[in-house]
């Protein structure tokens, strides 16, 4: 993950935000983008021209849903290689598989600690370290 590209934050609770960039900063991240919904979180990403180096993404939002907006993203070429971790409440295996086949790189459930956060960026971070060498 590039450390120098900000980290998308998405989710329609002001104080879940909150929290996930408190646990971010702790874990040395400090480049954040928020939107409260995927309708503004594709803005965001449009405007940034897909320059993110991850997708923090609630599932259960007003407007879009966190798999419409997962859809919606994947289905453009560009930004495919963006790694997208929902962050959810939802935990039932058809939701996990059905995130997991439209693009989502991990799944997390709420509530949830820094040390699980840490884990999914660090799963990320080897996965696209092995496949730049590869």
């Amino acid at each position: 993950m590039n450390s120098d590209l900000p980290i998308l934050i998405v989710d329609n609770s002001v104080i879940m935000r909150m929290m996930i960039k408190h646990d971010l900063q702790k874990l040395g991240y400090d480049n954040f983008i928020e939107a409260e919904n995927g309708v503004e979180a594709l803005k965001k990403i449009e405007k940034k021209e897909g320059k993110i180096s991850l997708i923090l993404l609630d599932w259960k939002m007003p407007e879009m849903t966190g798999l419409q907006f997962l859809q919606k993203l994947k289905s453009y070429k560009k930004y495919q290689d963006i790694s997208v971790i929902m962050i959810t409440a939802i935990n039932t295996r058809d939701e996990v598989l059905s995130a997991l086949k439209w693009g989502a790189t991990s799944y997390i459930l709420k509530p949830f600690s820094r040390k699980e956060l840490k884990e999914k960026i660090d799963q990320i971070e080897r996965k696209n370290l092995k496949e730049k060498q590869e």
